[in-house]
C-alpha cells in the first residue's frame, strides 16, 4: 500500500503492511510505502516520526536508519518495529540514530502512546536497553 498525503506527520516504511494494518486505527496524518527507497524519498519531506519494519532490511537495518536520517533536512525520530529482534540487533539500531523498539504484536495497544512519548523529545526503549546503552557509555568514557 503506498499513500501519499502533503504535510504528512509520520511515515511509515513497512513491506510486510503489519506496521500499516495496526496505524489504520488511529487517527493520524500519515504516508505508507512499501519500498526502501520510496522510503528515503518520503524521508526527504521531514516527517515527525518514522516507523520502520525491521524486516525491511533485517540486519542491514542500522545501515539504512542511517541513510533515513541523514535524508531528512531537520533529522527525524525514528522508531524500528519488529518481531522478536534480539537485543543486539535493537542495540545497534538505536546507536545508528533509533529513538526507540517496539514489538509488532503488541504495537496497536501501544500505538498512541509511543507517538505521544517521541513527540515530546523522549525515547521508546526499555529499561533494560537504557541499562545497555549507559554500560556502552561508561565504557566509551574509561
Amino acid at each position: 500500500m503506498d499513500a501519499i498525503k502533503s504535510g504528512m506527520k509520520i511515515l511509515v516504511i513497512d513491506n510486510t503492511e503489519q506496521i500499516t494494518a495496526s496505524f489504520l486505527a488511529i487517527d493520524e496524518d500519515a504516508a505508507f510505502c512499501a519500498d526502501e527507497i520510496r522510503g528515503l524519498n518520503l524521508a526527504e519531506r521531514n516527517p515527525a516520526l518514522i516507523l520502520l519494519n525491521y524486516a525491511v532490511r533485517g540486519e542491514l537495518t542500522p545501515d539504512y536508519i542511517r541513510l533515513l536520517i541523514n535524508a531528512s533536512p531537520l533529522g527525524n525520530n525514528l522508531v524500528v518495529v519488529g518481531h522478536n529482534a534480539s537485543e543486539d540487533d535493537i542495540f545497534r539500531c538505536l546507536l545508528a540514530g533509533a529513538k526507540g523498539y517496539q514489538e509488532i504484536p503488541t504495537l496497536p495497544r501501544y500505538m498512541c502512546k509511543m507517538i505521544h512519548v517521541i513527540e515530546q523529545g523522549e525515547a521508546w526503549i526499555s529499561r533494560k536497553m537504557v541499562a545497555k546503552l549507559l554500560d556502552a557509555i561508561r565504557e566509551l568514557s574509561c
